[in-house]
């Protein structure tokens, strides 16, 4: 009767062990991190027989409930976290890259060197007018602010990206000395007992929230201590155990962002795969790109337009003056305070054709030292003369190729065209109030040289494309991720309909076991009234 009383007694302490795990499930089946628990029951072997060497086999002495263990899958718990990280990395480029596309959106550079140059060309049809000086000086303030906007907004995602890259590594590094404190809970901690579990939760959930930062490889020895390496079993060691490193990150002078592990003793650089903070890696590479291109266009720009200036004169007859600065070198451009009469319309040099010309050529000329006020140049024999044309005294002669710039009394002179021997050209400065556009065709000329419109438009495109395709990896990933989850949490989480189908089982086994007791004891009262 003392084992039937005795192995009631186990199931009933078994099974209030078996009860109270499945009431913690319950009770946790909404707190995040939390790993469903189960009650291990085995059964308690028979003792001893009559005879030491004899044991009884056919009956063992109840069931015992000693551990509790997690249901875990390692492998299942490492496909979440190499999703999360994948997702993490898409997901935070995407942000920077969203940015970055309305910002180049807002500014509209590309619209505002189109009105420019257009202004420009209006110009030709009315050389000295007032009216459209100012709405081509207007068309140049309007550049000036589409680059300002632009070199500004991507400064301010610079000055964002770089703060929040340093707030998500100062993270990850609290997240590792944290694991740290749970590896060393789990070290003496009692094997199946309540604490191992919630410190295994919260190694886990620490685990968790490093690899939405960065991509990690996981190990944990037979007491759960966990080492994390960067992106895979071999790489840098994060946390080893009761020990971690810290990580570092730093931004070079193009803008480009660094990560060292363990700076100050042994550093060693880290290139991340995965996590967020590998999209702030990718994204400030894009942006420092961004602002490079940004300020390369601003410079080209400013150079080019300031040369067709120079070249030119305005309605005093004076060399045209710079219209932009760029010399900022950040991407910005300032317009310089001109007046409508400083616009450089007109070539610096007047070019005209010999009353008794017989062939079709023509000359164009640039300045190129000290020029005489006015001179005649004659062709013959594919020789350029030039001569003075009040002392006709010859000034210096030289040889030609039609299209090809020859140097002669102080200009730049190209022949064009099929000229005949003995025609000649006068080349002569142009005088104040001159109605000559012949420097708009350098303007235009410059467009589309420069090719300036079309880059700031690829600039916009590129990023849109690459925005583009971060989002359909994203959707890829996030579908990914899902699945990981799924499949994990079909192990970790809790069921609240088998947990009600346990609670209803171990309440039956319970009860049960009770009535083992008390039939055990209605049975030895019976024995003993009958000894009375």
């Amino acid at each position: 009767m003392s084992d039937l009383l005795s192995i009631g007694s186990t199931g009933v302490r078994a099974y209030q062990t078996a009860l109270n795990v499945v009431g913690e499930n319950i009770a946790n089946a909404s707190t995040k991190g939390y790993v469903r628990r189960e009650a291990n029951l085995t059964e308690i072997s028979g003792g001893a027989g009559r005879y030491i060497l004899l044991s009884n086999t056919s009956v063992g002495s109840g069931v015992a409930a000693n551990t509790v263990s997690r249901e875990w899958d390692a492998f299942k718990a490492a496909d979440m976290r190499n999703a999360t990280a994948e997702s993490g990395r898409t997901g935070s480029t995407i942000v920077w890259l969203d940015r970055v596309e309305k910002t180049l959106d807002t500014a509209g550079i590309s619209t505002a060197m189109t009105k420019f140059f257009n202004a420009g060309q209006a110009i030709a049809a009315d050389p000295t007018g007032s009216a459209p000086r100012a709405a081509f000086l207007d068309a140049a303030y309007g550049v000036s602010a589409a680059f300002s906007t632009s070199a500004n907004g991507l400064a301010s995602i610079d000055t964002d990206l770089r703060a929040s890259a340093k707030l998500a590594v100062d993270q990850l590094n609290g997240l590792a000395t944290a694991l740290v404190e749970a590896n060393k809970g789990l070290v003496k901690a009692r094997d199946g007992s309540n604490e191992q579990q919630q410190l295994m939760d919260q190694r886990d959930n620490l685990i968790d929230q490093i690899s939405q930062l960065a991509s990690i490889s996981v190990k944990t020895d037979e007491r759960g201590v966990a080492t994390v390496k960067f992106n895979d079993v071999n790489g840098p060691v994060l946390v080893d155990g009761l020990d971690t490193k810290p990580l570092d990150v730093s931004f070079n002078a193009a803008g480009t962002m660094a990560l060292t592990l363990d700076p100050n003793v042994t550093p060693q650089a880290v290139v991340l795969r995965g996590g967020s903070i590998a999209g702030f890696g990718e994204a400030s590479t894009r942006v420092a790109d961004l602002r490079q291109q940004l300020t390369d266009l601003a410079s080209s720009l400013a150079t080019g337009v300031n040369q067709v200036q120079a070249q030119g004169v305005d309605l005093d007859g004076n060399p045209g003056a710079a219209i932009f600065d760029a010399s900022a070198g950040n991407g910005t451009i300032s317009v310089n305070a001109l007046s409508v009469r400083q616009v450089a319309a007109a070539r610096a040099w007047t070019v005209g054709n010999g009353a008794s010309n017989t062939g079709s050529g023509a000359l164009v000329s640039q300045t190129n030292g000290t020029p005489l006020t006015s001179t005649k140049y004659t062709i013959s024999g594919g020789v350029l003369t030039a001569t003075d044309p009040v002392t006709n005294s010859v000034i210096g002669t030289a040889p030609y190729t039609p299209g090809t710039p020859v140097t002669l009394a102080g200009l730049d002179i190209t022949v064009s065209g099929s000229p005949a021997d003995g025609d000649s050209f006068t080349i002569s400065a142009t005088k104040p109030g001159s109605r000559d556009n012949g420097n708009l065709d350098a303007l235009a000329a410059l467009r589309t040289s420069g090719a300036f419109e079309s880059t700031a438009n690829e600039m916009v495109s590129s990023n849109a494309s690459a925005l583009s395709a971060k989002r359909q990896v994203q959707d890829a990933q996030n579908a990914i991720l899902e699945g990981a989850t799924a499949a994990r949490d079909a192990v970790t989480g809790v069921n609240l309909d088998q947990e009600a189908v346990d609670l209803m089982k171990f309440q039956q086994a319970y009860a049960a076991s009770s009535r083992v007791i008390q039939v055990s004891r209605e049975i030895f009262q019976s024995i003993l009234d009958a000894v009375r």
